[in-house]
């Protein structure tokens, strides 16, 4: 096993205030079956992504979903595990609430392997309620995820279906921290007075991010921006393209690091392309946070907060949140995002048009010249099928009809190996899913 440690410094200012993180990448070598792989690794010991205070607008919330209810009263049949190391300052209240939003993630995104996080109350700048990482992004040869591409250490530990430090040094998944001076509301019904915040919001939005809501791009001096870290992106990087229909990690047209990238990442034209995404806003591409002054911490690793406004579903991950607003649902689009990145969802967790659509089967999987699409209510529908690559760009595309209950793609071996996204949908009721297949 061989073991290189290369480190540096990250400065980024945090509004009033700088933060230094230091960060190691670690490269490890070990033979794996007949080729040898190279796990890469980033560490960060700081908050990433920040959540600020937003001005008040009244009392504003986005309850639980009544299947989320349903799911939480069973009690003991969650779909992941979440532990938390709680540090000082945390009240039996806060504890109770912080509890409550995890078990909400614990019920929305399945995973086998254990998440653990650490969360502290810290002395945050003004105005920043709190932050949070994942306390590492990782590469993995797994047959399910992308070579050369950082995932967050918890999403990679589910792929993989184990613990996955490369050096045994790191059980921790994630790191939160809170402000401890802001002025919180820890109950649970989602109705926070106006003059103070709701805490179970803060923490489902900062878990968020701890679990992959967040990207690898940052605009330095002489507005240069960049995305890669050792020559590659996050998988969040790989969804996000402009209003043209650009990939931003398309590096013939936007080189990395450049001043052509750095300009699309404060353009205020930034688009999530994730299928599964995407079909949670009926086929409208969800606008990323990317205002024209880059704020490290808060650009790019949000949705826009013009967009997706207090009061909205999907409001949850956007770059702030006022007193008075509370919102306990992670929203369709980010679970669809999740699901787009890797993640499994939760049974009822994402809407499906059509309910027969939901045991939808595409075999085989990994394919290499066909595909057969087995749909469950045996009907002799019309559909149309799309195939995108990992950039959400339309590689193939056919309008079918199903026969007996089956649709057959073929000559399908023009598709470079590589995963995609088929997207099928009936054209007589709208009805539409999303799966994730290989080329082999």
């Amino acid at each position: 096993m061989k073991k290189t440690t290369l480190s540096y410094f990250l400065k980024w200012k945090n509004k009033n205030f700088l933060i230094f993180s230091f960060v190691s990448f670690f490269i490890i070598g070990n033979s794996q079956n007949i080729e040898d792989f190279e796990r890469e690794e980033l560490i960060f010991t700081q908050p990433l992504c920040i959540l600020y205070e937003g001005p008040y607008i009244g009392q504003i919330s986005v309850p639980r979903s009544q299947e989320m209810i349903s799911k939480m009263e069973r009690n003991g049949n969650q779909c992941s595990n979440i532990v938390i190391n709680y540090g000082p300052g945390f009240t039996p209240d806060a504890t109770a609430a912080f509890e409550f939003a995890k078990n909400i993630w614990e019920n929305s995104i399945e995973s086998s392997v254990q998440i653990t996080v650490n969360a502290t109350f810290s002395a945050l700048d003004p105005g920043a309620l709190g932050g949070a990482a994942a306390t590492g992004s990782l590469t993995s040869n797994h047959p399910d995820a992308l070579p050369n591409v950082f995932y967050p250490r918890a999403l990679v530990e589910k792929i993989e279906g184990s613990e996955t430090d490369p050096f045994g040094a790191i059980t921790v998944d994630i790191t939160a921290a809170f402000s401890n001076t802001a002025n919180w509301y820890f109950g649970l019904d989602a109705q926070p007075p106006g003059g103070q915040f709701d805490f179970v919001s803060v923490v489902l939005h900062e878990l968020g991010h701890g679990l992959g809501f967040f990207g690898g791009a940052s605009v330095g001096g002489a507005g240069i921006g960049s995305i890669r870290t050792n020559n590659n992106p996050t998988i969040y990087d790989l969804f996000i393209e402009n209003g043209s229909g650009n990939s931003i990690t398309d590096t013939a047209i936007f080189p990395d690091p450049s001043i052509s990238l750095g300009n699309q990442l404060i353009s205020n034209n930034l688009f999530c392309n994730g299928p599964i995404a995407v079909g949670q806003l009926s086929g409208t591409l969800p606008r990323i946070w990317a205002p024209s002054v880059w704020t490290p911490g808060s650009s790019y690793s949000h949705w826009d907060e013009n967009t997706f406004v207090p009061g909205d579903i999907n409001s949850l991950m956007s770059p702030q949140i006022g007193p008075g607003e509370a919102n306990h649902n992670p929203g369709p689009i980010t679970l669809g995002f999740f699901e787009d990145m890797g993640w499994s969802i939760c049974g009822g967790s994402l809407s499906v048009d059509d309910i027969s659509l939901n045991n939808t089967l595409v075999s085989p999987n990994p394919f290499k010249s066909s595909i057969t699409i087995n749909l469950s209510n045996g009907l002799n529908d019309d559909y149309s099928v799309t195939i995108f690559d990992i950039n959400g760009r339309r590689v193939l595309h056919s309008d079918l009809s199903a026969k007996n209950g089956a649709i057959i793609l073929t000559d399908l071996t023009q598709l470079d190996s590589a995963f995609y996204f088929i997207r099928i949908t009936n054209k007589t009721n709208g009805a539409q899913i999303t799966k994730k297949i290989m080329k082999s």
